[in-house]
């Protein structure tokens, strides 16, 4: 069998070739020419990020006869059996399979001999989280305190499981996912070196399923090259041989919830269903799709919080520009709160259909203070201006001149003028008492006003001056006295059943409950 598959055919050989993992590779080489590499490593990332293929090419570089610089010469005996795998003083042992105490015991007892030919004697032990307890204890002393000629080298997915006792004496390299945009930019350069053509949209496609993996991305497109019917790949097959969804269904999906669309909705999932995917995975790759509007919608285009392309950047952009955070992030949860009945259900597509429906009733919602504009005007209509509630017994008299002038000018006509701006402020004016009106000062007087009421006055206190001046004259200054009552003023901090009762007294809160079926979960104080 003459074949390699790619993963072993372009398996990088210095540290230049290693693929997203600048951090590492630039402080190993730099280690390396400072004669400063410690004798006990661990590199820890996801699968298929190039933890055993650094390892490997450390250990070339520490043994290589002819080195350039950091680099390995990948020319002279030793570099050429360490590729193969033959060399006497490297040994790569699986931590699974060889994780009892004895064999590490064993391990211990060879690396007091000197390597046979080579400058290190280079121990590199993969998934080494798979040790067990005992073993782990067995390589402690040796860790602790090791020969000048050895080098250990750990890899793990799984760095949590390790004793802290071991960690403390390995240096700790990360390796992250590499970005889609470096996944897709080497599949299309194997693909050239293949003498194969794939667009820029299928190399994205087949990197985004990889899903940070450069060693998934050569398998994948392993299969897709082995599938080709001729040198330029089809992107439609690449979706056919991989069962890979494509990014067009979920921006199908998106804009029919937000068009509120339930045909669309309808008629896309029975394509994707007919196209045989897994509507399960296809569930999950909408919660991440949605997930992605959320994240453009905060905090913009050009975030690296999330990994696709530009060009799906730009059109989530544009789709989530007229919808606001708060009704995206609602979409989003809805689609969270459903996804353990998805994976459970025997009727897959149709808890999809229904998960996606309910996605339908979530509407954009509206300003708070629109809402309570509108139920302000709901309120019982004012008294009529010739109609004018009782007076005080001290209430000053008006002034003549005043009146004459123009009748409108009047308490009645400001709570009038009031009405048509803040009907709310105007309600609230009505109940309390005119205690003084003249060219230089209004003063009224409010009884045992809610706190919800001196919020919103306070809220709106420069508009309602403002119009008192323009109402009265430049000269009018207007004052409102709050006058808690005594038990008000003496209270401590209400608790929570007094400020519900309370503020369901206000009618705009009672309707607004109401209106939209809702639960008052909590009552704050807010300024306006």
């Amino acid at each position: 069998m003459t074949y390699k598959v790619l993963a072993l055919k372009y398996r990088p050989q210095t540290f230049k070739d290693v693929i997203g993992q600048t951090h590492v590779t630039t402080t190993l080489e730099n280690a390396i020419l400072a004669n400063r590499v410690a004798h006990a490593i661990l590199f820890t990332g996801p699968r298929g990020t190039g933890k055993t293929t650094t390892a490997r090419i450390l250990a070339k570089a520490m043994n290589c006869m002819h080195r350039k610089g950091s680099e390995p010469c990948n020319s002279c005996t030793s570099c050429r059996e360490i590729t193969r795998g033959n060399c006497a003083d490297v040994f790569e042992i699986d931590g699974a399979s060889n994780n009892n105490v004895d064999q590490v015991r064993e391990l211990r007892e060879n690396a007091a001999y000197l390597p046979a030919s080579c400058r290190y004697k280079i121990y590199i032990i993969d998934e080494v989280h798979m040790l067990s307890t005992a073993a782990f204890n067995a390589l402690l002393k040796t860790l602790e305190e090791p020969p000048e000629h050895i080098l250990f080298i750990f890899a793990t997915t799984e760095p949590h499981k390790i004793p802290a006792t071991i960690l403390s004496r390995c240096q700790r390299h990360n390796l992250g996912r590499i970005k889609i945009d470096a996944i897709a930019q080497n599949i299309k350069a194997l693909c050239e070196k293949e003498g194969y053509s794939i667009s820029e949209k299928s190399a994205y496609v087949i990197a985004a399923e990889a899903d940070g993996s450069i060693r998934d991305s050569l398998s994948l497109t392993d299969r897709v090259l082995s599938a080709a019917s001729g040198k330029k790949i089809d992107h439609d097959s690449i979706l056919e041989n991989l069962g890979l969804i494509d990014m067009a269904l979920l921006f199908e999906i998106s804009l029919a919830v937000i068009q509120a669309d339930g045909a669309k909705l309808i008629e896309t999932i029975d394509k994707v269903n007919d196209l045989g995917l897994d509507l399960k995975k296809f569930y999950s790759n909408l919660i991440k799709h949605f997930r992605d509007l959320v994240v453009v919608k905060i905090c913009g285009q050009d975030t690296q919080s999330i990994d696709i392309s530009d060009h799906e950047k730009t059109k989530i952009k544009k789709m989530a520009e007229n919808s606001s955070v708060s009704y995206l992030t609602w979409l989003l949860n809805s689609l969270l709160r459903e996804e353990t009945m998805i994976k459970f259900s025997s009727h897959t597509k149709t808890a999809v259909e229904t998960a996606l429906l309910k996605l339908l009733q979530i509407r954009e919602g509206v300003d708070i203070d629109s809402i309570l504009s509108k139920l302000d005007l709901l309120r019982d209509r004012p008294l009529p201006a010739d109609e004018p509630g009782p007076e005080p017994d001290n209430f000053p008299a008006r002034n003549p001149a005043r009146d004459t002038d123009n009748s409108d000018k009047t308490w009645q006509g400001f709570i009038k003028l009031i009405e048509t701006k803040y009907p709310f402020i105007a309600a609230m004016f009505k109940k309390g008492a005119l205690k003084e009106i003249t060219s230089e000062k209004i003063l009224v007087e409010l009884n045992s006003p809610t706190p919800f009421e001196t919020d919103r006055y306070e809220g709106k206190k420069d508009e309602i001056n403002t119009l008192c001046k323009d109402h009265f004259g430049p000269d009018t200054q207007l004052k409102i006295i709050f006058n808690k009552s005594i038990k008000q003023e003496n209270s401590k901090e209400k608790s929570f059943a007094e400020k519900k009762q309370e503020a369901m007294t206000q009618p705009h809160v009672a309707e607004t409950v109401r209106m939209f079926n809702g639960t008052l979960i909590d009552v704050k104080q807010i300024n306006q």
